[in-house]
């Protein structure tokens, strides 16, 4: 069962992402949002694609914002997690720490659930 996420920061940007997949294929696809270094853009990748790329600019230079890079701290809460364990040797969890934003480049981005889904 994957998540949908909204994104937002305090400068007006906004986004509905999703975190993991859905029953039937759940073992080729896991969206998750990540941060485009070259586009400066939040987009939605496939984590369990062989080579990670960002879908507007095709750069190879994206990061899954469940990196420690992308947030000041850790969080103290879980907004969402996808069990990545067998296929990435991690978990997905994005808490409700403040991160990077792709617009202002603040670490004022938060995430929020909005839904659930099969």
């Amino acid at each position: 069962m994957g998540s949908g996420l909204m994104a937002s920061c305090e400068c007006g940007f906004s986004s509905l992402v999703g975190v993991g997949g859905g029953m039937a294929n759940h073992t080729t696809f896991c969206t998750f949002p990540c941060f485009c270094e070259r586009c400066h853009s939040m987009v939605q990748v496939n984590l369990l694609e062989k080579v990670l790329e960002c879908p507007e600019c095709h750069s190879t230079n994206v990061t899954p914002y469940d990196d420690p890079r992308l947030s000041e701290s850790p969080g103290e809460s879980v907004v969402t997690s996808w069990n990545m364990q067998e296929q990435l040797g991690r978990e997905l969890v994005l808490t409700d720490a403040k991160y990077k934003c792709p617009k202002c480049g603040r670490m004022s981005l938060a995430f929020r659930l909005t839904m659930v889904w099969d």
